[in-house]
């Protein structure tokens, strides 16, 4: 064969002829794939799309080639694969597979191709291919982003119904649950971060590649909201997915909220946690860790500050004798021990109880007993 237009031409005539086998041995390939295999794309709909684009690409590669009918696809293409959320790697993998099916058709002994016009035009083909694959993932990430704002825009509008501050009605909490697709008797968790934490964890949501995740985002001022589903009925770790999501930062969790009523006091609880936090705080940080400074504070601000029960009857002692007492209250309160406070403060046993029933006998309050030291363990620093 001559190295002429028409005779690359007549390959791509030929090439043509062999739609058909390219476009099942595209098939075979493609359900390898197991984004692919797992979804819910049609035999019928993956065919069609091969012919479409098998066509496209053999116009646009003849010597007087035609793209538009590939752009055009392109777009189409890439438009379609994101509202069926097929993950954008597979969607590029599966692609690239073009080439390889193009190729081994241009180059099959039986098509009767001059070896050193494929060599001159591989350069060509791939081209046709990237450029088509390019263009494809443009639109991809533009439907996406669309997809992604939309669903945002969505999520704050019921979310905002939920924490609204007239409590919703079974009607209004049934909708929120159709809306956002979670079931409204099931368990959510709720973390709260600084609001610029809440947007390096929104950008690492947007980016994470793990499916099956649903977190809700919705911003309270100076913190924000991060919530999910969780098959927890009590919160232990963190599933890794979720957790990462926090790295690096200060984050509160709320106990479990069983059911979609309750998140509205479980967001209360995790920003209530983040505003106890200090400010060089860093990791996830839950009730169980800060009950007390919460609840510390949460009675100054009604004026009950407990160390008013204690504070003021200890000047009564000598300076050292408080200090004295207030370590060995400290130390039984961490402990619930007489025998390991002693091994831990190196004193005899009864040093401990006539320390303790010094407390007792000065503010009237004896540590021994549940109700006293719970009033205890709030009214120390």
């Amino acid at each position: 064969m001559s190295e002429s237009g028409g005779s690359w031409d007549g390959l791509i005539a030929r090439a043509r002829g062999r739609l058909p086998s390219m476009v099942e041995r595209f098939l075979s390939k493609v359900m390898a794939e197991p984004a692919y295999a797992a979804s819910s794309l049609t035999a019928e709909d993956l065919r069609q799309r091969s012919v479409q684009t098998f066509t496209a690409m053999l116009d646009a590669l003849r010597t007087d080639g035609d793209t538009t009918a590939l752009t055009s696809l392109a777009e189409s293409l890439g438009t379609l694969r994101a509202r069926q959320a097929i993950p954008l790697d597979s969607l590029v993998r599966v692609i690239r597979l073009d080439f390889t099916v193009l190729w081994d058709t241009l180059s099959d002994p039986s098509l009767d191709a001059d070896p050193a016009l494929l060599v001159r035009h591989a350069g060509r083909v791939w081209s046709t291919v990237d450029t088509f694959v390019t263009q494809v993932q443009e639109h991809y990430l533009t439907e996406r982003s669309a997809i992604q704002l939309a669903n945002a825009d969505l999520q704050r509008h019921y979310l905002s119904q939920l924490f609204a501050p007239v409590r919703p009605t079974e009607a209004v909490l049934d909708r929120i649950a159709g809306a956002l697709r979670v079931p409204r008797s099931g368990n959510f968790c709720v973390a709260a971060t600084a609001k610029d934490d809440g947007m390096a964890v929104q950008r690492r949501i947007r980016s994470s590649t793990r499916r099956g995740d649903v977190v809700f985002t919705y911003d309270m001022g100076h913190h924000t909201l991060f919530i999910w589903p969780t098959a927890e009925v009590a919160l232990g770790k963190l599933p890794p997915g979720i957790s990462a999501l926090f790295d690096g930062m200060a984050a509160a969790v709320a106990p479990v909220a069983r059911g979609l009523a309750n998140v509205r006091e479980a967001a209360a609880a995790a920003r209530e946690i983040m505003t106890d936090l200090p400010m060089d705080s860093s990791g996830i940080t839950t009730l169980l860790e800060r009950w007390k400074t919460v609840a510390r504070h949460q009675l100054c601000l009604t004026g009950c500050d407990l160390g008013q029960l204690v504070f003021p009857y200890l000047h009564m002692c000598t300076e050292l004798e408080r200090e004295k007492i207030l370590k060995t209250v400290t130390t039984y309160l961490e402990t619930g021990s007489l025998g390991d406070t002693s091994r831990a403060l190196d004193c005899h046993r009864n040093t401990v109880l006539n320390r303790l029933n010094a407390f007792q006998k000065y503010t009237g309050l004896d540590v021994q007993r549940p109700h006293d030291a719970a009033a205890v363990i709030l009214a120390l620093p």
